[in-house]
């Protein structure tokens, strides 16, 4: 093993040590109800918030070739959180609601989660990475439970930012095969999180809102994690 790998195996345990710091000196972020504000409004065909209902078909494709592609346990609940995330965006979107939030929400746990516990096999090992997965999952799903229960973001926001953050550290200092795709997958969603930031001002610029590219990029970057899981 390298000096660089070796340290990345301390380095990828800092964001949830973060993460839970944050807990003992970040007071609880209530879920902000000017989130479901979304500018595009537009019923098309019957359906209210047309396209941002609609863009979310990118997360079936990737989802559906995902599961026909691979056996292993990480993959198939990676995949399988990527096409439930279609139907649960597409249910919040049709009535953008907190409690509609939470099923758009949870299928993308399990998409971070097993994502990271793939990960976690390039730097501890594939037995490591296949016990961790189960318990990941769970946190990932509990997170959003305690949120929907609590109206605490941050073990959330941990789950989400601190997975990303992991990956990010993993793909710095480990052999990652295919880590190209992989790369472009998270700039994708990078660019997903900007457009979402921008609904409004896009909107205004273009027939698409901020948060319609937001689906359109983040169904991309779907379709990039399964470029690396067949390359890799």
């Amino acid at each position: 093993m390298t000096r660089r790998a070796q340290l990345g195996r301390y380095l990828i345990l800092l964001p949830p040590v973060a993460g839970l710091l944050a807990f003992v000196f970040v007071s609880p972020i209530p879920q902000n109800e000017t989130y479901h504000s979304f500018v595009d409004r537009r019923t098309i065909l019957g359906i209210p918030n047309f396209w941002d209902v609609i863009s979310n078909l990118p997360f079936a494709v990737a989802g559906i070739a995902g599961l026909l592609a691979f056996r292993d346990a990480a993959s198939r609940l990676l995949f399988a959180g990527i096409l439930l995330t279609t139907f649960g965006s597409a249910y919040y979107h049709w009535e953008p609601t907190t409690a509609h939030l939470v099923w758009d929400r949870l299928p993308m746990t399990i998409a971070f989660m097993s994502m990271l516990a793939l990960i976690l096999g390039f730097s501890y090992g594939e037995e490591v990475g296949r016990r961790l997965l189960l318990p990941l999952v769970a946190v990932g799903l509990a997170s959003v439970l305690w949120w929907y229960v609590d109206g605490d973001l941050r073990l959330y926001a941990l789950v989400q930012f601190g997975s990303i953050a992991m990956i990010l550290i993993a793909l710095v200092c480990f052999e990652v095969p295919a880590a190209g795709e992989l790369w472009i997958a998270l700039l994708l969603y990078a660019l997903a999180k900007v457009a979402e930031a921008g609904d409004r001002q896009i909107y205004g610029a273009i027939p698409l809102s901020g948060h319609t590219i937001k689906h359109l990029l983040a169904g991309l970057s779907t379709w990039w994690i399964y470029r690396w899981r067949h390359h890799g």
